[in-house]
């Protein structure tokens, strides 16, 4: 009797310790998976900051051009003006147009890592499954 529960005892102990382990490693993954969004977030936040300071500049030519037109009436204001600041609308909405991509490009890439390493993890078990006398990594 007291063998059986010793032996409970045991099994307890290994089902705890496995169960750890699969905890600890999944806790690990979950770091090295947040890193990576986390480093993607920073690439495409550096994406984004010339497009802040272009909407900044573009703001700044239009109170100028608003503040003219209202102490001057629109006779004042010059086309050259007018076309810079269509310019910098063309070159901010062409900006935006490519940062429309990034999440989807975001997505992809990690679906694609993703099933890399899954690939990867599962051609590894299958060739360690296939020998007879498999080798200690397996």
């Amino acid at each position: 009797m007291t063998r059986t529960f010793a032996d409970l005892a045991k099994a307890l102990l290994n089902a705890t310790l496995i169960l750890l382990a699969l905890c600890l490693f999944l806790g690990w993954k979950l770091m090295a998976a947040a890193s990576a969004v986390t480093s993607n977030a920073a690439e495409i936040t550096s994406r984004v900051e010339p497009l802040h300071t272009a909407v900044a500049g573009l703001r700044g030519d239009i109170a100028g051009l608003r503040a003219a037109v209202v102490q001057n009436g629109t006779d004042t204001v010059s086309p050259a003006r007018l076309a810079s600041v269509e310019e910098r609308l063309d070159q901010l909405q062409a900006s935006l147009s490519g940062m429309r991509d990034l999440p989807q490009q975001a997505a992809a890439e990690a679906a694609r890592a993703g099933a890399a390493e899954f690939a990867a993890r599962l051609t590894g078990l299958l060739r360690c499954s296939g020998q007879k006398n498999a080798a200690p990594p397996c």
